[in-house]
């Protein structure tokens, strides 16, 4: 019955372990620590809330040399050099007419137009087949369709004769263009018509003159 012949508790049998207790508790910390742990929370220190380590910057990864200036065709018009051969983005009206490029067969030519105060234009070298979003060319009476326009800004464009130019890559829509009605309005013509009778007036005068001094 495992006792000893004076009552005390027999000792443990050859391969057993006096401690089994003890090995139980082993076994349960090292299940417990076969579970996945939870990757630490480290602080952020922009916004000083846990960010994630997977999260971090590579300091391997290449650097993008690619950028787009998102600027107004009046900075275009006084741009320095740092500009030139970069991609940039303006906005602005189409104004004028579109002409057919002669030497580029699929490409044609635009003028847009700043819409602040400044009137800056600047050409556009462009694929016709990109040109049918424009509604209106603005001109008198005539609201030109806003265009959106990403391209390669040249100061001293070597393809066309050293013309300062925007060769777009994508164009897109923003606005609508628009014609104005012009309404005939009659008190319009009332100075000139006053003007009018008063020169006749004074040449009548005039040749009254002439005609008394014979």
């Amino acid at each position: 019955d495992g006792a000893a012949p004076d009552g005390s508790p027999a000792p443990p049998a050859e391969g057993e372990d006096a401690g089994t207790g003890s090995e139980a508790g082993d076994a349960a910390d090292a299940a417990e620590g076969d579970k996945p742990v939870a990757p630490p929370v480290l602080p952020d220190p922009v916004f000083g809330e846990g960010t994630n380590p997977d999260n971090l910057i590579n300091p391997q990864q290449k650097p993008d040399s690619s950028f787009i200036y998102d600027t107004s065709i009046s900075a275009l018009q006084d741009a320095d050099s740092y500009l030139n051969n970069q991609t940039v983005q303006v906005t602005g009206e189409v104004v004028g007419d579109r002409i057919k490029a002669e030497f580029d067969p699929g490409f044609c030519w635009i003028v847009l137009q700043a819409n602040d105060d400044s009137y800056a234009e600047v050409p556009v070298f462009i694929a016709t087949d990109v040109t049918a979003p424009i509604d209106t060319y603005g001109s008198y009476g005539r609201k030109g369709t806003t265009l959106q326009v990403r391209g390669i800004f040249h100061l001293s464009c070597s393809d066309h004769e050293g013309l300062t130019d925007l060769h777009a890559d994508t164009v897109a829509a923003v606005e609508k263009g628009s014609i104005t009605q012009q309404t005939l309005d009659p008190k319009a013509f009332i100075p000139g018509g006053i003007l009018t009778v008063l020169g006749l007036v004074m040449l009548l005068v005039f040749r009254h003159m002439r005609e008394g001094r014979r």
